[in-house]
């Protein structure tokens, strides 16, 4: 087996700026040739060095090469053949669906990428309650389910009992690794052994001999919150196929990639972005544990990994680099590292700092969701990084700031500079969800993100804020509106709001609000203990519950919540200087600058010897903040 020069639908070119971006879409994308389907463009990047190894893992970071496994790029298209065939046998036909609950394994990738080259691939969060993934894999007709058997998830199988009684449509259950011998069934449906079922198939070819359309729907994620009603953004084969493309000319890597997946497979930052990206450029990924940066022994190693590995990508989001700068580099090497990525939500400026004190390393920004695939600006790898903007939007993608209407249509475009709503559109934004109404189209092909942001003068994108309610607790997005149901269950609540809190190593957590009927009486412990017991998912369970006398309300009764986060964020800063012990004096106000988002001024009277200290306390918060000495008490 000998190496093979990349794709011609590949090139060298970088993308630093808005102006390469132009240049580069001069030639139309129908003159770029890209492949019909992922699984066309992922047995090219298995051919472009068969022998190279396409996967590491390790399932202990303390000890990595001698807990490690390796997967070349000739085992996996062998493999993901293998794989594809097997559900073929079971009876998965292009328009079926195989939902899958697994860890990032070796064996995720066979699977992820044999499902979308038989079918389309649910992959989900085996974290979710039993009925929230009963909702979802009926809305998705599930036709098979692949299951982890191994410990480290813990006994997922009383939960499957529950979730496979609940599908007519399943024909099999397929487990994939466990110690102990694979039961013969599971509520009446067949289980079987994937490590013995996948070695009677061929991995030569596909035995379908599937003709892929670009149009075919390849995968199915879950979005728009883990707790409340699931929604299942649909991707095509060309919307995948697309965005790694195009997003390679503005990371700048190609086969010589060497990226740490820490972030799970069921999330599109995990398959698509950390995994299948590299894979289809012929570049290795390592697999840090079934748990990524969750495993105790990742994040405590991560510079000995880096240099064990010799990593050149590395991906966190930002509460995770507030928690590696109290990890020492040492005498660790990571001179390999080139480029350090951050998404999710804008990077705090004093922990940016702070890293690239530590490390010689600026980290990069992106921004993006579910619904485009993954990230659509990315900060291209130049020695100009602007901290807390997202970058330079994809090639043959637009991105615009614009005025909306009540009535949801365009009033005008935003001058540079100018906050107001994200809209996008492009070859990788998703055609919908399954079955559900939605999302909102604006003059027929721009999708409404439901972010706020602003592009400034070189065309950066820099996003201000949410105009939707949604809460990211560490990766769980939580709909309040579900949760805010639960509370008026509680006997005694007349009103109650539910909204997000920043917080240092979730980036955000709920918190409730409630006001009392006349004559109740309920503590805010009262409403957490109602909350636990009866919200189906523990990250939506409200971290803090305040009881107000009354609700703050617009003149039509609609509950301001963006005043319940202004005091939301007082509170949660407020707190943070006092666990810093701080002299008495200093006072926090939060201000809300609409399409701008939220600031925060920390008041200091002068003659406090309290900067190293506050910027301590407060360097974790994502929030911009601002400290001023004044004069006298603050009132």
């Amino acid at each position: 087996m000998t190496s093979k020069p990349l794709p011609g639908y590949w090139s060298d070119e970088v993308l630093y700026s808005v102006a390469d971006v132009e240049r580069f879409e001069q030639l139309p994308l129908e003159a770029r040739h890209l492949p019909a389907s992922t699984y066309e463009m992922l047995m090219d990047g298995c051919a472009i060095d068969p022998a190279k190894v396409a996967i590491e893992y390790f399932s202990d970071g303390a000890r990595p090469r001698e807990t490690g496994r390796q997967v070349t790029f000739a085992e996996l298209r062998h493999k993901i053949n293998q794989t594809a065939n097997l559900f073929h046998a079971l009876g998965v036909g292009k328009d079926d669906a195989v939902s899958v609950l697994m860890p990032a394994v070796p064996e995720s990738q066979f699977i992820l990428w044999g499902a979308q080259a038989a079918g389309i691939v649910n992959p989900a969060n085996w974290m979710l309650e039993p009925g929230i993934l009963v909702h979802m894999f009926q809305a998705a007709a599930t036709k098979v389910l692949v299951v982890y058997g191994g410990q480290e998830l813990g006994d997922l199988w009383p939960k499957i009992e529950v979730v496979v009684r609940a599908l007519p449509a399943l024909v099999a259950v397929l487990r994939v690794g466990g110690p102990t011998p694979c039961p013969a069934r599971v509520a009446g449906v067949p289980v079987v052994d994937f490590d013995t079922a996948v070695a009677a198939h061929s991995g030569a070819a596909l035995d379908s001999g599937r003709v892929f359309s670009p149009d075919d729907t390849a995968s199915l994620f879950h979005t728009g919150g883990t707790t409340g009603a699931p929604k299942l953004a649909r991707h095509l084969h060309r919307n995948q196929v697309f965005w790694v493309w195009a997003s390679k000319y503005l990371s700048g890597f190609g086969s010589e990639e060497m990226r740490m997946v820490g972030v799970p497979i069921f999330h599109v930052a995990g398959a698509v972005v950390g995994c299948y990206g590299p894979l289809v450029r012929g570049g290795t990924i390592l697999l840090m544990t079934s748990a990524g940066f969750r495993h105790p022994s990742v994040l405590p190693n991560i510079w000995r990994l880096v240099q064990a590995y010799r990593a050149n990508m590395l991906t966190f989001v930002p509460t995770l680099v507030n928690q590696v700068l109290s990890i020492p580099i040492g005498d660790a090497d990571i001179t390999s590292l080139e480029y350090v990525a951050s998404s999710t939500a804008p990077l705090s400026t004093t922990v940016a700092e702070a890293f690239y004190d530590m490390t010689g390393l600026r980290i990069r920004e992106s921004w993006g969701m579910t619904e485009t695939v993954a990230v659509t600006c990315i900060t291209p790898p130049s020695d100009k990084v602007k901290v807390g903007s997202s970058g330079v939007r994809l090639p043959y993608t637009g991105v615009r700031i614009v005025q909306l209407g009540d009535d949801g249509k365009v009033v005008r475009d935003c001058a540079a500079g100018e906050s107001g709503a994200v809209i996008v559109r492009g070859p990788s934004v998703f055609p919908g969800y399954l079955g559900q109404q939605g999302p909102r189209w604006i003059e027929g092909e721009w999708l409404e993100t439901g972010d706020l942001g602003r592009l400034d003068g070189d065309q950066w994108l820099w996003i201000t804020g949410r105009s939707k309610d949604l809460i990211i607790r560490g990766g769980h997005n939580i709909d309040p509106k579900m949760v805010e149901e639960v509370l008026f269950g509680l006997a005694g609540v007349q009103d109650a709001a539910v909204v997000g809190a920043p917080d240092a190593h979730a980036g955000e957590v709920p918190v409730a609000y409630v006001v009392l009927k006349p004559g109740a009486s309920a503590t805010p412990e009262d409403v957490i203990a109602h909350a636990t017991a009866h919200v189906p998912e523990r990250a939506a369970v409200p971290k803090h519950c305040y009881v107000l006398p009354e609700m703050p309300k617009t003149l039509v009764g609609k509950i301001q919540k963006n005043v319940l986060r202004v005091d939301a964020i007082e509170r949660m800063f407020a707190a943070a200087v006092r666990r810093a012990q701080l002299p008495d004096g200093v006072v926090v106000k939060a201000t809300d600058r609409g399409s701008s988002g939220f600031h925060v001024e920390v008041l200091v009277p002068a003659g406090l010897e309290s900067d190293a200290l506050l910027s301590d306390a407060l360097r974790n918060f994502t929030i911009p903040y601002t400290i001023r000495t004044i004069e006298g008490r603050p009132a």
